[in-house]
């Protein structure tokens, strides 16, 4: 038996790395999906803080629909200071939201036909921070973006590609708009992802919900193949490896 062993980078997310080895393999990408209201933007944010305050390995954080104002607010509720990250050079927000408040855009700079200007956006902040982990919330804006989803596919495969090459994780959060949607807008997990992960928020009487995660694919990895109990709690989210969840 081969003694080779994938490097792993730690989400420092509680119960999580229990279910994927350790850690999702270094420079691997990774897709985020559920419906709304799940928890993809916590977990992802997280992930990026965890990075720079746990593990030393400084993040950016690509924002395409909620403002950093607002993410910043949201993190704190959890003791997540992402203001102090980035004064210390440990995160870099790139502001491609509505209101662009963080890092203000050119006309040029973000072409709709490709996506080579926010790729070497993206690559400049990696660059500068030494990032290790990158986080694009979320790919349904982009995809408003572009007519022709071949078009799209490959130019998101370059992208993902450009950003892991130099062992970078890449976290993409991606909406599912009902239970028997696929993963994503473009079926991404299909082609680009080797890593997905779906968090549900179902009804399970009229007056309660559950939460829940599942591993769905980690190439590379021994993963649980059982959907697990997933809570937000005050210090953000939570999975109980040893509960199994039937809410799903």
């Amino acid at each position: 038996m081969s003694d080779f062993v994938i490097e792993r980078v730690k989400t420092g997310i509680p119960g999580l790395d229990e279910l994927i080895e350790g850690g999702f393999p270094k420079g691997d990408t990774i897709l985020l999906a559920g419906r709304a209201g799940t928890g993809k933007s916590i977990m992802a944010n997280q992930f990026l803080y965890n990075g720079a305050t746990e593990y030393d390995e400084p993040g950016v954080l690509v924002t395409l629909e909620e403002s950093p104002h607002l993410i910043k607010r949201n993190m704190m509720r959890f003791g997540m200071d992402l203001d102090a990250l980035v004064k210390k050079k440990k995160l870099a927000i790139v502001d491609l939201s509505p209101s662009k408040e963080a890092t203000p855009m050119k006309i040029g700079e973000y072409p709709s036909f490709d996506l080579s200007g926010l790729e070497a956006i993206i690559l400049n902040h990696v660059k500068k921070l030494g990032a290790k982990r990158v986080v694009i919330d979320t790919l349904a804006i982009l995809a408003y973006k572009f007519r022709s989803r071949d078009i799209l596919r490959e130019e998101f495969f370059k992208l993902a590609a450009n950003i892991t090459r130099a062992d970078t994780t890449l976290i993409l959060t991606s909406e599912i708009q009902s239970q028997h949607d696929g993963l994503g807008v473009f079926d991404i997990e299909a082609f680009l992802a080797s890593g997905v992960i779906v968090l549900y928020n179902e009804m399970i009487s009229e007056t309660s919900r559950s939460r829940s995660i599942e591993v769905l694919k980690l190439r590379g990895s021994k993963h649980s193949s059982r959907i697990h109990s997933m809570r937000i709690t005050d210090e953000g989210i939570r999975v109980w490896p040893a509960e199994i969840s039937t809410g799903v």
